[in-house]
């Protein structure tokens, strides 16, 4: 046949060149500081994190690893004796940009009453098998590309099902009559992201092999979407919670009016900043969110 099909695209590994200028105010300062450098650069210590910052004070970040430009060219044009060029090579594995702030969302669900009273007499007997909340929850992801999720769910839940609006979905069945599937006082972390894929509770506790048959961990769409929740609380009260860090196709901000979250924006915790930084842009060490 003439032409050719588009089947599927995918964004690669982004490079960045990144050139760097140290100055020292004597020969050892200098050293001392391509040593920092070359340390705070070394993938064996993780990623390093290279930050843009706008005027408005405004942070996008790239996770970045060391590739290339450090091995010491010292010719006439690129070194003297208190001054050396760098032309740094990085990869960004995950091509796309973060936000600096941790979007959040909090459900708190109704709780089911105890079966034995403890205020009247014990007839008539009330019986409560958990209150079922089924339901779309609105979801925006101010970001320009997909965001990967992490799920929070505070038991007492007997069980649940999230359902993304493409159909595909994840959960975990009743374990039994009397059983929750995450117990009162536990609280399952459900971590989407690619790399992780875990389903873990606050005491280390791995739920996947209870997972249902054929679960999809999908990733959040940008712009406004709604996820399909069917959960089931216990005899106490229950919560799920939604966290997401935004990504972006570049550095570049723009203004986002309010109207474009429905997240209680929440700081991201305090990064330690390297011992190298220029201008604008700075390095970081490994930061979690």
């Amino acid at each position: 046949m003439d032409g050719s099909i588009y089947r599927s695209a995918r964004a690669a590994a982004r490079e960045v060149m990144l050139p760097v200028y140290l100055y020292g105010v004597d020969r050892g300062s200098l050293k001392e500081l391509k040593r920092k450098l070359i340390s705070a650069l070394s993938p064996k210590r993780g990623h390093c994190v290279l930050k843009f910052v706008e005027a408005d004070s405004q942070v996008r970040k790239l996770y970045c690893y060391y590739k290339d430009g450090l091995q010491g060219n010292e010719s006439q044009d690129n070194a003297g004796f208190r001054w050396i060029k760098y032309g740094i090579q990085l990869t960004a594995f995950d091509p796309y940009f973060y936000g600096d702030d941790l979007q959040v969302a909090e459900w708190n669900l109704n709780q089911g009453q105890g079966f034995l009273r403890t205020d009247k007499g014990l007839f008539p007997l009330r019986l409560s098998r958990g209150i079922l909340a089924d339901q779309q929850i609105p979801v925006i992801n101010p970001g320009e590309v997909e965001a990967w999720p992490v799920w929070q769910i505070r038991g007492p839940v007997r069980a649940f099902r999230l359902t993304s609006p493409d159909g595909q979905a994840f959960g975990i069945t009743a374990p039994g009559e009397s059983t929750d599937a995450v117990a009162a006082g536990r609280v399952l972390t459900v971590d989407t992201r690619p790399g992780r894929k875990t389903l873990v509770d606050d005491q280390g506790k791995n739920y996947w092999p209870l997972l249902d048959p054929g679960p999809s961990l999908r990733p959040i769409e940008p712009g406004k979407s709604a996820v399909d929740v069917r959960l089931t609380a216990g005899n106490g009260p229950a919560s799920l919670r939604l966290m997401l860090r935004p990504r972006f196709e570049s550095a570049a901000i723009v203004a986002t009016s309010e109207e474009d979250f429905i997240f209680q924006p929440v700081q991201s915790p305090a990064t330690l900043e390297s011992l190298c930084q220029f201008s604008k842009i700075g390095f970081v060490m490994p930061e979690e969110y």
